[in-house]
């Protein structure tokens, strides 16, 4: 009777050792093979540290290094750098190269530039934004309103020893929002056909790669931009920083074939967001639409 306990204590234990093997063997297929010399990127917008949270699948951004001698570092450069104008992509889960790319034996300063753009000058760079931002983004190319969104961040004497590269992108150019709501005594609902325009605009902006500003080019001719419709009744654009002076007609509303011409005051800031709510009003006894207009000024985040 004690031989057979034995022999059956015995098989159990061969079966719970069978199957701890199986599943560490299972845990250590399932760990990805990361090379430590790989150079890997973490990326948000403004203030949001989260990777990733603040792109889209698919977004791209130019992505350049510099090396340090000692502790002096090279100037940035259309080409000749560490690394030149990588393109980096969101997958939805990380940001990848087109090809694996690898930590220097020094300290870097890394540059980044969305949306992803041939770079032949680093210094004294024309942009020009979108003049139809409502265009929509397809699976191939951006939208007017995205094109126009141009971005820089930067992060100093980084080395692989930090595990990857932070960057926190900010917005170099302004974002104008239009709300249009109905007042109290406006009558019956807005109309679904609601275009809205930014007039006498500048809409080419000077660009310094090197320390991430921008400013209004001074030929820069004034031009009329078609805002995006983001939902319902509010819309948006990127605009070039700038003053836009109160006798200059700045916004134009149309609807059911009729245009509204908005004058207003702005001066246009880099990295913020300017939100104008123009509230309309009609009288019982009169055709004529009573407009009131609001403005705001945020961080654009």
């Amino acid at each position: 009777m004690e031989e057979i306990t034995m022999k059956k204590y015995t098989y159990i234990t061969a079966i719970a050792a069978l199957l701890m093997a199986s599943c560490d063997k299972e845990v250590s297929t399932s760990q990805p093979n990361i090379d430590p010399n790989e150079i890997r990127v973490e990326a948000a917008i403004g203030a949001t540290r989260v990777t990733g949270s603040t792109f889209d699948e698919g977004d791209s951004f130019g992505l350049f290094a510099v090396e340090y001698a000692g502790d002096e570092v090279a100037e940035l450069q259309p080409a000749g750098n560490y690394l030149n104008n990588e393109k980096m992509t969101y997958n939805g889960t990380e940001w990848r190269g087109d090809r694996p790319l690898y930590w220097s034996t020094t300290h870097c300063d890394f540059y980044a530039i969305y949306p992803y753009q041939d770079i032949v000058s680093v210094e004294d760079v024309l942009f020009e934004v979108a003049t139809d931002q409502s265009t929509p983004r397809t699976a191939e190319s951006l939208g007017g309103y995205e094109a126009s969104d141009i971005m820089w961040a930067k992060s100093e004497r980084v080395t692989r020893e930090e595990g990857a590269v932070s960057l926190q992108f900010e917005h170099m150019m302004s974002r104008l929002v239009v709300n249009i709501e109905r007042g109290p005594s406006y009558e019956g609902e807005l109309p679904e056909e609601i275009d809205v325009h930014i007039y006498n605009i500048a809409t080419t902006a000077r660009v310094n790669w090197k320390i991430g500003s921008l400013e209004k080019y001074q030929n820069s001719p004034s031009k009329t931009i078609k805002m995006r419709r983001v939902d319902g009744d509010t819309f948006d654009a990127i605009v070039v920083p700038q003053f836009i002076e109160r006798s200059t007609p700045l916004v134009e509303v149309t609807m059911e074939g009729i245009a509204y011409l908005l004058e207003y005051e702005m001066s246009f800031r880099p990295g913020m967001q300017h939100t104008v709510t123009v509230t309309l009003n009609t009288s019982p006894d009169q055709e004529k639409i009573e407009i009131n207009i609001d403005g705001d000024i945020d961080d654009w985040q």
